[in-house]
């Protein structure tokens, strides 16, 4: 008996309750997508309740000469690009691009929904490391509008599990260590969710925290304070360079340094995962005293930190097309009522990150509010 072997055209992955698939007709552009958005364990998110995406990428400069001609009404912004709606709810990039727009513009491309399916069209002159950067952020705004309808709340902030599986969500200011202490729980026997952006999603027993798309970004200062700085300058990395390149020999050294999740269990030795059920949230602030504090908070102020934190959706002029379920949709109120709350008080500089995962890690902070059920699943 034979087996078929894997089609290397289509690259296939799950977050939280999404399971996506993306399909193309050139093997280099899916194994491309693959490597920034593929996490390195297995999803834990139950089989049950999850939504499948499909997308699929192809070139078709006729359809996209069509769409600009009846492509009108005002522009809508998804990252960096400007789009323009067709009569049949296709998105047309439209040239003019945000005034703060800092990256390299995408080509002309356009995103359309029929049929249960997402097409991404490209001209034909597209090379495939552009339709490769385009399908990476359009699936990824995909997966943020489904997470949206399905009540999740995008925050700035870093997420890791300890060893029980348990996500650990750091808020707070750029600055104040979220991605440090992240980097570190998951290095203890973890797993890093995410890096610099968190969806906290209603789903099975609970609260979870789901990766809006991994991709970690940091400082020199955090490899530095966590011994990795020399490792990483001897690392060749996808999104610097072409992946063959050490950092250490590239023009320019970047000022924050991003890793695909391959990368990260290669180069920073941790695990990635999608999601986790979400098992505590740790508000941050600076130091107070010489050394880390941690201390208990109201759901009240857990909500209020939730809120200062909280941005908007990733998805731009993407929606999800389907209705959402409203029994899932607990809002903030929801989310500090089941969840456990703690403030700490750091300074990544001075102090150590492990110090400050043991103060805020321990029983009495954060634990869950009086009468109120965890997260649990």
């Amino acid at each position: 008996m034979t087996t078929e072997p894997p089609d290397r055209r289509t690259a296939t992955a799950q977050w939280g309750p999404v399971a996506w698939s993306y399909t193309a007709g050139d093997d280099a552009e899916t194994a491309r997508v693959a490597a920034q958005l593929v996490t390195t364990t297995p999803s834990v998110w139950p089989s049950y309740g999850r939504i499948r995406l499909r997308v699929r990428s192809t070139c078709d400069r006729a359809a996209l000469d069509r769409l600009e001609r009846v492509a009108s009404g005002p522009a809508r912004r998804l990252r960096e690009e400007n789009y323009r709606r067709a009569p049949d709810g296709t998105w047309l990039s439209c040239g003019n691009r945000p005034a703060d727009a800092a990256e390299p513009a995408l080509p002309r491309h356009a995103v359309g929904h029929q049929n249960g399916q997402w097409t991404i069209l490209h001209d034909d002159g597209s090379g495939t490391e552009q339709r490769a950067r385009t399908g990476d952020i359009v699936l990824r705004a995909l997966v943020s509008a489904a997470l949206t309808a399905l009540g999740g709340l995008t925050v700035h902030a870093s997420a890791a599990t300890g060893r029980d599986g348990r996500a650990v969500v750091f808020l707070g200011d750029s600055g104040t260590g979220k991605s440090t202490l992240a980097l570190r729980l998951a290095r203890a026997g973890g797993c890093l969710v995410s890096g610099d952006r968190t969806l906290l999603v209603p789903g099975p027993g609970g609260w979870w925290a789901v990766g809006a798309g991994l991709l970690p970004r940091f400082r020199w200062g955090t490899l530095e304070g966590l011994g990795l700085a020399m490792r990483v300058r001897d690392a060749a990395l996808l999104r610097h360079g072409d992946g063959r390149c050490r950092l250490a020999d590239l023009p320019r050294t970047p000022d924050k340094v991003v890793f695909t999740p391959a990368e990260s269990e290669r180069v920073l030795d941790v695990r990635t995962a999608d999601c986790a059920p979400l098992g505590k949230l740790v508000v941050l602030s600076p130091a107070e005293g010489d050394v880390p504090a941690a201390r208990a908070v109201t759901p009240e102020a857990t909500a209020a930190a939730v809120r200062a934190h909280s941005l908007s959706s990733d998805a731009g002029c993407l929606v999800w097309p389907f209705p959402i379920r409203p029994a899932q949709v607990r809002g903030v109120a929801g989310l500090v009522e089941e969840v456990a709350g703690s403030a700490l008080a750091w300074d990544p500089v001075p102090h150590r990150a492990e110090d400050a995962l043991l103060r805020v890690l321990a029983d009495a902070p954060g634990a869950p509010p009086s009468g109120r059920r965890s997260s649990a699943p």
